[in-house]
């Protein structure tokens, strides 16, 4: 939802953080049902039937993946782990995809590195030099590449989140401001609050 609510009204937002997005409806709806989970189920009965000719335009409109385009001018840090679609419901290759639809074309992550990375639950090894120490992180960050105001990392995790890393990230967006990929300090326990170390 954070990517949807970004490529439909990309006016109001200084930074948007999504994490373990579904970008694609059509494509989680196959995976749920190679899982056998409940959720293809739900996309069902939400999207007026399984991916047909006759449901087609109710799961894109749906899915970010296909209006994405229309958020390139907002700070947007998508996140994703690695192992999530098999200990999680959501593959990787949901957040790549969306990256790929916001960064130049140079920058984009290739169909056989997204593949490997859902298949083998790593790295590839011609990408594993693209990673980057965050103090921020409690989860290891395995890749990480930005292309203009986008940003992706794929972290040592499953479906999961960090809302303080992802607060800490939104603070420092600005309204109208390209993003602002610095890294923070880690923070630190005062009592019962958490502060930010200057």
């Amino acid at each position: 939802m954070a990517l949807v609510m970004a490529e439909r009204a990309p006016d109001l937002w200084a930074g948007v953080s999504a994490w373990v997005p579904i970008t694609d409806l059509a494509a989680w709806h196959a995976e749920s049902k190679t899982r056998k989970n409940n959720y293809a189920k739900m996309l069902e009965q939400s999207c007026g039937g399984p991916p047909s000719p006759a449901t087609e335009a109710e799961y894109r409109r749906r899915s970010s993946l296909f209006h994405l385009a229309a958020a390139k001018g907002v700070p947007l840090d998508i996140n994703t782990g690695i192992h999530d679609g098999h200990t999680g419901s959501v593959p990787v290759s949901h957040s790549l995809r969306a990256f790929n639809v916001l960064a130049s074309s140079d920058k984009q992550i290739s169909t056989e590195d997204i593949d490997f990375m859902v298949r083998e639950q790593k790295i590839p090894g011609a990408l594993a030099a693209e990673t980057q120490v965050d103090p921020e992180r409690e989860k290891a960050t395995l890749f990480r590449r930005s292309s203009g105001n986008a940003r992706v990392t794929v972290f040592e995790g499953g479906h999961e989140s960090e809302s303080s890393s992802a607060v800490l990230w939104l603070a420092r967006q600005r309204k109208g401001q390209p993003a602002d990929f610095s890294l923070g300090k880690k923070p630190v326990q005062t009592g019962s609050a958490t502060e930010v170390s200057k």
